[in-house]
């Protein structure tokens, strides 16, 4: 039997801030999700947000837009990952984008939405299992799966008004992930 551990973020400002916006009921979602992704691009968690732009990423994203099938996508995404020795969350992340990917109409689209939904989701889930309770924005476990669910919404619209990228290259895969963290920090320019 396996146990998981919840690593927690950094105690730092930024992540406090972001903390914060589990509890206030009044912080709008879409401030809820600036405020994880301008925590996240910190000096403590900066190395992720710089992984998404990495070339296995665009890998797997060539993949999820190739694939005949999920399972085919999951074995090239798996084989790429292992023969690029770049196994790391970030490509974890990538991989299930993949997936999720290869049955989509657009599927370009899909694969860059999920993975910085999938990307949110890990970064809200360090978190908010501590803060849920009685006070606050979530008192239950059904409201912070809902609060949670609602944020991803956000990432997702927020990876819509970006856009995919018009060239199929590395290079316009990193542009294309820095105008979306710009975007998930806020900025809309």
């Amino acid at each position: 039997m396996g146990t998981s551990v919840n690593q927690r973020s950094p105690d730092t400002l930024n992540w406090r801030a972001a903390q914060a916006t589990y509890e206030d009921a009044g912080i709008p979602i879409e401030r809820v999700l600036q405020e994880i992704w301008r925590a996240a691009s910190g000096r403590e968690d900066e190395t992720f947000s710089v992984l998404l732009s990495e070339p296995i990423v665009f890998q797997l994203r060539n993949i999820a837009l190739n694939a005949k099938s999920p399972v085919e996508a999951a074995t090239l995404a798996g084989r790429a990952i292992a023969e690029s020795k770049q196994t790391s969350l970030v490509a974890d992340i990538a991989l299930r984008a993949a997936v999720q990917a290869s049955t989509s109409p657009d599927r370009a689209q899909t694969y860059s939405e999920r993975v910085f939904a999938e990307a949110s989701n890990y970064l809200i889930s360090r978190d908010l299992p501590g803060f849920i309770g009685t006070v606050g924005r979530n008192s239950t476990v059904a409201e912070s799966v809902q609060f949670k669910a609602s944020v991803l919404r956000a990432a997702t619209e927020a990876v819509r008004q970006v856009g995919v990228p018009t060239l199929s290259t590395p290079r316009a895969w990193q542009k294309h992930t820095a105008a979306v963290l710009h975007r998930l920090r806020g900025k809309t320019r």
